[in-house]
């Protein structure tokens, strides 16, 4: 590949674009778990030294997507159930007070740019896991922003951030199918939104992410993420 110092345009610190093209790598599926990775083989391969590429593993395995291996270098690590569940657990607290907050404060320049957003990705080619996790994104982030909460708005934005929540967002949109589904549930939390109807609009959104992040838990997991939707919890009649 070219290497990373070939850009003058790119005047970001060389330590971060190694680290966000490894991260990349790792989220698109492009380095497979039990990958491994060799300080002196990655610079070579990015057309960097070595001290970068320490720098960005370093991060990388505090994040916890590599693992450190004495004499062997550092491993990819696997998508773990706990970290689908934890993610599921810290979003979807932060996201239920945002929308709480937000709800009855969408004017009609936002619900019109939301519309947008929802037929950008109804138009985006399915297979297109990175476009989509963008308009993702970009619809949830629209849709919190009337909270005025700038700590909440940088809590959730530091998460979406996190690589392991955009590993298990584009798991889930990798899988063609699942965007016409994506699509038409955040049809209904648009009208949620439009009529201001702050439970409907809560439980939509509550059910849409619960049902994202357990497409993602592996069935023999053992593990069930919480809490559930009322939906999911409510006792057969």
């Amino acid at each position: 590949m070219e290497s990373l110092r070939s850009d003058p345009r790119d005047t970001r610190p060389l330590g971060v674009r190694v680290y966000e093209q490894l991260r990349d790598e790792i989220v698109s599926g492009g380095l497979e778990a039990d990958a491994t990775l060799v300080q002196e083989q990655v610079a070579e391969r990015l057309g960097v030294s070595r001290t970068p590429v320490r720098d960005a593993l370093n991060r990388l395995a505090h994040e916890g997507l590599v693992t450190w291996l004495p004499g062997s270098g550092y491993i990819v690590n696997a998508l773990q159930p706990k970290d689908i569940a934890e993610v599921y657990q810290v979003r979807q607290s932060l996201e239920t007070l945002a929308l709480r907050l937000a709800c009855g404060r969408h004017d009609r320049a936002r619900l019109a740019r939301l519309a947008a957003v929802i037929e950008e990705m109804a138009a985006t080619d399915p297979a297109d896991a990175a476009a989509h996790f963008e308009l993702n994104r970009a619809f949830h982030r629209l849709l919190i922003e009337p909270c005025d909460n700038a700590l909440l708005l940088r809590m959730t934005d530091t998460l979406w951030d996190h690589p392991v929540n955009r590993r298990i967002t584009r798991s889930y949109v990798h899988e063609a199918g699942n965007v016409p589904l994506m699509v038409s549930e955040h049809r209904a939390i648009l009208e949620a939104a439009r009529t201001a109807d702050e439970e409907r609009l809560v439980r939509l959104a509550t059910e849409h992410m619960y049902t994202g992040y357990r497409e993602t838990l592996p069935a023999d997991s053992g593990l069930d993420l919480v809490p559930r939707p009322e939906s999911e919890s409510e006792e057969p009649g």
